[in-house]
């Protein structure tokens, strides 16, 4: 599937969809979000789950109930007053841990969200980004708004891109400069190499040493069709623990519960 790159406007965002549910990966899993998914994506994983975040999107859905199934519309471009009342639809920030900004890749709307995230935080959200990983310039313009960081570590063998271990190091880098609360997660496949997973431990330990990093079982999806066996990830995670003090294998919960 080809990539989209949607133009980065100040004013308005495309959205995908705006929802509300518990976090489903890494070590805030369960806790209670909103969920702002923003349109494009710079990357090809085989995995992806997301797939609609590459496909231009005329209108954006917004959740009325969790977990109901239930969307309304609205045009998109999306205006930041407008997506501040779809947030505020939900409830206060009292209620949720944090308001998730994910994608597809978040950071290519990077102009929107150096307007935006000022505006979440003087509602009394904290904002957790889940982002690739690798666009290190384009956090660097956003870093002082962004409480908490999900960073995907991309291994070549399960998201079919090359080795972004520069980029990989130069964006934990920015991280741990501007001190967010930061993990990494690597998406293993049936056929990721113990040396990838070494390769990534190594970026962490270099620049960060204390980052968590989640070694996350793929779940099939569209041309993937096999996960890791329970033996493949116990051995990975101990290649990595002989790196870093923190690691840990963390399946998709959002998942297993079956909702967004």
């Amino acid at each position: 599937m080809a990539i989209l790159l949607p133009v980065s406007n100040e004013q308005k965002a495309h959205v995908v969809e705006v929802f509300s549910s518990v976090q489903g990966e890494g070590p805030w899993v369960g806790v209670r979000q909103i969920f702002v998914r923003l349109l494009g994506c710079n990357l090809d994983c085989a995995y992806c789950d997301a797939p609609e975040t590459k496909v231009r999107q005329p209108l954006c859905r917004i959740e009325d109930d969790p977990a109901s199934g239930r969307f309304r519309t609205r045009p998109n471009p999306v205006s930041r007053e407008d997506l501040l009342e779809e947030v505020q639809s939900f409830g206060p920030a009292s209620g949720f841990h944090s308001v998730a900004i994910t994608g597809g890749e978040p950071l290519l709307q990077h102009r929107f969200l150096k307007r935006f995230l000022p505006e979440l935080h003087a509602l009394g959200h904290s904002v957790y980004l889940e982002t690739s990983g690798e666009l290190w310039k384009a956090l660097e313009q956003i870093s002082q708004w962004v409480d908490y960081c999900a960073m995907d570590i991309k291994l070549p063998s399960s998201s079919g891109e090359r080795a972004l271990w520069t980029e990989h190091r130069d964006f934990l880098t920015v991280c741990r400069g501007a001190d967010i609360q930061t993990f990494a997660k690597a998406v293993v496949g049936a056929n990721t190499p113990d040396d990838e997973i070494e390769a990534a431990a190594e970026v962490i330990a270099e620049v960060w040493p204390d980052t968590l990093l989640v070694l996350q079982p793929v779940t099939p999806f569209g041309a993937v069709t096999q996960a890791p066996s329970a033996a493949q990830l116990l051995r990975q995670q101990m290649v990595a623990r002989r790196i870093l003090p923190n690691v840990r294998v963390i399946a998709q919960m959002h998942k297993v519960l079956g909702v967004l």
